[in-house]
């Protein structure tokens, strides 16, 4: 006779806290601790050209050279973070607000899910001619390509959230007659939050990916145009040196949106 908690669904098991007594964040260090040992040692055992590959322990050196230089600091890497954080700023707001829009009203829904299902197969840099046309070579170009590239993917995952609140909830929610402000407020948007923040993670990635990819192919400036400078110049330290402010920066930010997801995911609690 099988007990009442032997019938409950592996999907709402809570996951294992430690693997092999170490926690998950624990794992991840020691994963990214052995990729760079590993890289560590093969480019230091000759098997590789200098100009393919450098060890990171020199890519690090250089990379901490170069933030006592101020030009490269302001110039091209607060620029490029400034630019990663404002397309990721647009995007998350404008992608809760059109999903919302979506969820709330069939209309909308109709009329806007085609336009997010051909965002999916646009390439979105093909764009980028006509927006230099319109706005000129400045940092607004850049912007828009990176708030329309990652924008598709919050208003995807924002419109799941929204749509997963039971019908039930809404239609007691107008018989207390609640406005349309509380039902966000108390019902929407706490039960969309976790696929909002997932969607906000993938968009993060997303921005970093089209600011540095515009910078890298049509910029002047930029740490994107440093990395590009740098490879056609064959000077593998600075590439390295501006791939290894990325990689840092893409870490950092995607860990501290892992952690808001972990602590307002009510699924995972």
């Amino acid at each position: 006779m099988k007990t009442r908690s032997s019938v409950v669904p592996s999907y709402v098991r809570p996951t294992p806290r430690r693997v092999a007594g170490l926690p998950s964040p624990a794992w991840t260090l020691v994963l990214v601790i052995g990729a760079i040992a590993a890289i560590e040692l093969y480019a230091r055992s000759g098997a590789v050209s200098r100009l393919d590959l450098i060890p990171v322990s020199e890519m690090v050196a250089r990379a901490i050279e170069l933030l006592g230089d101020r030009e490269f600091v302001v110039g091209a890497l607060l620029r490029s973070v400034l630019l990663i954080c404002v397309s990721f700023a647009a995007s998350a707001v404008a992608g809760v607000a059109v999903a919302y829009a979506m969820a709330r009203s069939r209309w909308v829904h109709r009329a806007v899910k085609p336009y997010v299902n051909v965002f999916y197969a646009l390439p979105v840099f093909a764009l980028y001619p006509v927006m230099v046309v319109m706005f000129g070579t400045g940092v607004l170009p850049i912007v828009l390509l990176a708030t329309l590239f990652s924008v598709v993917i919050v208003i995807a995952n924002a419109l799941v959230g929204f749509e997963s609140a039971p019908p039930i909830v809404t239609k007691l929610a107008r018989s207390l007659e609640m406005t349309r402000a509380q039902q966000l407020r108390k019902i929407l948007l706490p039960s969309a939050l976790p696929d909002i923040l997932a969607g906000l993670k993938l968009g993060l990635a997303y921005a970093i990916i089209a600011v540095l990819a515009t910078e890298f192919i049509l910029a002047t400036t930029g740490l994107g145009q440093v990395v590009n400078r740098a490879y056609n110049n064959f000077d593998t330290l600075d590439m390295y040196a501006g791939i290894v402010f990325v990689s840092v920066f893409a870490l950092l930010a995607n860990l501290a949106l892992g952690a808001a997801l972990s602590a307002f995911d009510w699924r995972r609690r």
